[in-house]
This record gives C-alpha cells, structure tokens and sequence, in this order.
C-alpha cells in the first residue's frame, strides 16, 4: 500500500516534533559550556557541513532567487533564536515559551494579512484549541508577570511565524535543498556576527559538548529542517505550525521519562486539547498534496 505524500509529510512534520521536543534537555546541558548565541552559531555551521555533504555539487548551481529567498527564511530563524536568547535575560523561562508558542496562531494570520489565504472553520477551531492547550500547557499564571524580555520574545514568535509561512511559500517555486543550504549558511554567517554584538563569545571544549553540539548541529538542525523543507512542499504553512504545537508535548513527555518530572492535570488537559486541534484538522483533510501558494504567486 502506498503511503499519500501528504500522510508522509506530515508524519515527516511529527517526527521533527519528536526531536525538538527531545532536544531541549541536550540544549540546557551544552549550554553549561559555552556562550547562548555562539552555540547557535556553531549548530548552523555544522549544519551547512552536513547539508553541504547531502548535496554535492547542487549547491554550486545556486541562483540569486535561491539566494534571496534563502537569505529571507536565515534572517528570519536566526533572528528569533537570537531574539528568545536575548528575551531570556529578562523574562521566566515560562513567560518565554508561552509567548514564543503564539507563532502558531499568527501563521494563518499572516498567511491572510499577505496571501489572503482563508483558513477553513474547522482549521480556525484546531487553531484555536491547540493555542489554548499550548496555554495550560506551557502557561504559568503564578509566576506570569510582563518583563522587557517579552517584548523581544514576542518579536521573536513573528519571526518563527514568518518562517514556517515564507518556507512554505518558497518550496513551490526553489529545490528545497538549496533553500536548505542557504539558510544554514546565511544563518551561521549571521549568528556568527550576532554573537560577538551581544555577547563575548566563549566555549569549554570537552567530550560532553562535542557531543552535544553534534547532535544538534546534525539531528536538530541539518536533519530536522531539511526533513521540513521537504514535507512543507506538501503540507500548507498552517497546518505545518498546528503540527509544530505537539513539540511542547513531546518536550513534557521526554520530562517525564528522562527527568522524572510529573505532569500536573493543567498539562494533562493542555496536551489533550493540542492533540483534540490537530485530529479535528486532520478529519477533515482532503489528501492532496499543498499547491495554493504557487498558483497564487503566479497569478498575483
């Protein structure tokens, strides 16, 4: 039986969660050794090595709309790394996750706002479920109170919003690997630039961060977006940023597992109502692959 390439791309999605949401204890761990942004900075440039091995010889035979359009999706990623890193001095761990979490609502909108894309109904109230679950879940109101580094972590959540809908929006018209690489280059180059304006870089080399660093460089961030550049020439902007609400989940549940952490009913219930969203959404899907923005491009 053959698998409909838009049931892989969005089990493709749903593993990426699976791996953000388990990279975050590697994340708290290697940053114990060096500096927020320079670690950044050293995941991307392993991910342009590693994407730079997947596609040898493709990468020579970039055009400037590649290069734009991957130059567009860099700035706009590492932008929001950069801002939750910088956002963190001054707001909760909390606050931060919550506030960074309202990208998936801000998708449609901004997919409306510039493509004048409308999301079905039964999409707005998977929406509107998962933002409320993404609430309870990640949301602690006993310690909620507004810093000056949420503001930059707001920025930071358009950003992310502004990447899953341009990615979308770029693979139907750009060999996903190119824009991969591209990406991962420009974003290392900025990140780079970026580290030692805010900060006086600085790393502890030893066993533990290598491995650290490798596997994020490599799994996390090369293997991770190339799968989603793959998947998002199947799978709408929208939906792709209802699937990315389940890493809170995953990240919870590895908690759990790894660190013995419980899960209070709050959680419970904020866990039920994002995977509630993402089936009402997936019941009514249709099957075919996503081609709404490149036959709107091309006419607009």
């Amino acid at each position: 039986m053959k698998i409909p390439k838009l049931v892989q791309a969005e089990l493709a999605l749903i593993f990426i969660t699976v791996i953000w949401g388990s990279s975050f204890t590697i994340i708290a761990k290697g940053l114990a050794h060096v500096s927020p942004i320079f670690f950044v900075a050293l995941r991307f440039w392993i991910a342009a090595a590693v994407v730079a091995v997947l596609m040898p010889g493709r990468y020579q035979k970039i055009q400037r709309k590649a290069l734009l359009q991957g130059f567009i999706l860099s700035v706009a990623l590492m932008g929001g790394f950069v801002l939750q890193t910088l956002g963190l001095r001054d707001t909760t761990p909390s606050n931060s996750a919550f506030i960074t979490s309202l990208c998936i609502p801000l998708v449609p909108i901004f997919a409306f706002l510039i493509y004048r894309q409308k999301s079905s109904y039964h999409t707005v109230l998977s929406i509107v479920l998962a933002a409320i679950g993404m609430m309870l879940l990640l949301g602690d109101s006993s310690d909620f109170s507004l810093h000056s580094g949420d503001f930059l972590t707001l920025l930071c959540a358009f950003l992310f919003a502004f990447h899953i809908l341009f990615l979308g929006v770029f693979v139907q018209e750009t060999d996903y690997r190119l824009l991969i690489f591209v990406k991962m280059v420009c974003g290392a180059i900025l990140c780079s630039i970026m580290a030692f304006v805010f900060e006086t870089p600085d790393v502890v080399w030893n066993d533990s961060f290598i491995f650290y660093i490798l596997v994020l460089g490599i799994l996390a961030t090369a293997g991770a977006y190339w799968i989603q550049g793959w998947a998002q020439q199947y799978s709408n902007p929208t939906h792709t940023a209802l699937i990315f609400s389940l890493e809170p989940v995953f990240a919870t549940i590895f908690a759990f597992c790894i660190l013995d952490q419980g899960w209070t009913l709050k959680e419970w219930a904020g866990g039920v109502l994002i995977l509630v969203g993402i089936l009402i959404s997936e019941i009514r899907r249709t099957g075919k692959p996503y081609a709404f923005q490149k036959s709107r491009i091309r006419a607009g």
